[in-house]
């Protein structure tokens, strides 16, 4: 069974050590916005809502590979979603735009980002250069 909570001080190095692991954007890694999925009281995914002076931002979105497809991350969005307000950005690679969709999301235009994601951003789309891109999306 998945037990879902807030994260702890004592999940700090746990939560740094699972977006390095998926190599995610290592920025505003703050425990205390984060919720932490158990099974067995072994964490085994995350999420956070990041609260930017001009939006909110789903972010940090990790499930331990051994526990994908059985729906943790799914209660995690929901669960982080009704702490949030809308609309509620998010940004990922280019190949996960259909799964959230699932949710609601829609994609937008860099343009149609808030300023801050817009300069968050700057750096994946000059990786586009090497053929990884990033999508943002946005739920109102």
């Amino acid at each position: 069974m998945v037990y879902i909570r807030a994260a702890t001080e004592q999940d700090d190095a746990t939560i740094k050590k699972m977006v390095r692991d998926e190599q995610l954007d290592p920025t505003s890694i703050k425990w205390r916005n984060f919720l932490a999925a158990e099974v067995d009281g072994k964490i085994v995914g995350i999420g956070q809502i990041r609260k930017h002076s001009d939006c909110e931002e789903l972010g940090s979105l990790v499930v331990l590979k051994e526990y994908r497809g059985q729906g943790i991350a799914a209660q995690l969005i929901e669960q982080l979603e009704a702490r949030a307000g809308r609309p509620l950005y998010l940004d990922c690679r280019d190949n996960m735009i259909p799964y959230y969709q699932r949710f609601g999301y829609q994609p937008i235009s860099y343009w149609e980002a808030p300023r801050t994601l817009q300069l968050k951003l700057l750096f994946p789309l000059m990786l586009r250069v090497f053929g990884i891109k990033v999508g943002v999306m946005r739920k109102d």
